[in-house]
């Protein structure tokens, strides 16, 4: 497969097929559903490809995501896998599992408490392990407009770079997201701030934006810009990394 060949089959596959975790922050905010009612609600998007011609290329997408809430309290868990290879080039090779309790407090107030588990091989992060609490503030929440802040603590355990780099971190994982919402169309960001609590030099900031447009009562297109910026990368990576994604998303 020629150099041409080998970038037309990787647009394609970015085009037709959506690849949600492409950075090392978890937008866990995109995920949430923004129901207020009981019971049960979920989402999973799945896709598989092979492009045979003079080498092969392969694509998998895997989501699943579910919550549950009863009263004031809301369980969320999320699992993901994408990965496109071409050859011997892994274009996307990543994951990650995310369970999330909220308590609601008050109308304004939600404590919240989470563990995760990550890697991204493409960024050299072999594994990542999470864990980590604090509350969550309801600025405003309007029928088309809701705003959310939070500042939580966090505890990292993560091997970077094949098993050469072994870190033990406390961060404080701090977030600003909003959503709007008109008719068939619904906007959403969140900004996240992650400095090592005992050297602010240290940080990440990652924003993810998404639009969704409705097409059917269970089918959206998705349009999304997810941005990382990280002071310490691995060597060879680069501390500023992005993607434009889009594809179909089937709710449940």
């Amino acid at each position: 497969m020629n150099q041409r060949s080998l970038q037309n089959n990787y647009f394609i596959l970015v085009f037709l097929f959506p690849f949600f975790i492409t950075s090392q922050v978890i937008n866990i905010e995109s995920k949430r559903f923004l129901n207020d009612t009981n019971g049960f609600v979920g989402r999973s998007d799945l896709n598989f490809n092979v492009t045979q011609n003079t080498q092969q290329v392969i694509s998998l997408g895997i989501n699943v995501h579910m919550q549950y809430q009863h009263n004031k309290h809301r369980f969320l868990a999320i699992s993901d896998l994408a990965f496109i290879k071409a050859a011997q080039t892994d274009f996307v090779n990543n994951g990650y599992q995310h369970i999330r309790y909220s308590y609601k407090i008050s109308n304004h107030v939600t404590w919240e408490n989470f563990t995760q588990a990550q890697y991204n091989l493409v960024l050299k992060l072999d594994r990542r392990y999470l864990a980590g609490a604090g509350p969550r503030l309801k600025v405003l929440k309007k029928k088309n407009f809701r705003l959310y802040i939070a500042a939580l603590y966090m505890y990292e355990y993560q091997v970077q770079d094949n098993e050469t780099i072994i870190q033990y971190n406390h961060r404080m994982s701090s977030y600003v997201t909003f959503n709007i919402g008109f008719n068939k169309l619904d906007f959403s960001n969140t900004t996240f701030y992650q400095p090592l609590l005992n050297d602010f030099s240290n940080y990440r900031i990652a924003s993810d934006s998404n639009l969704d447009i409705v097409l059917t009562g269970h089918f959206n297109f998705r349009v999304g810009f997810n941005l990382l910026y990280d002071t310490h990368q691995p060597p060879g990576i680069p501390a500023l990394v992005y993607t434009l994604k889009n594809g179909l998303s089937f709710k449940f």
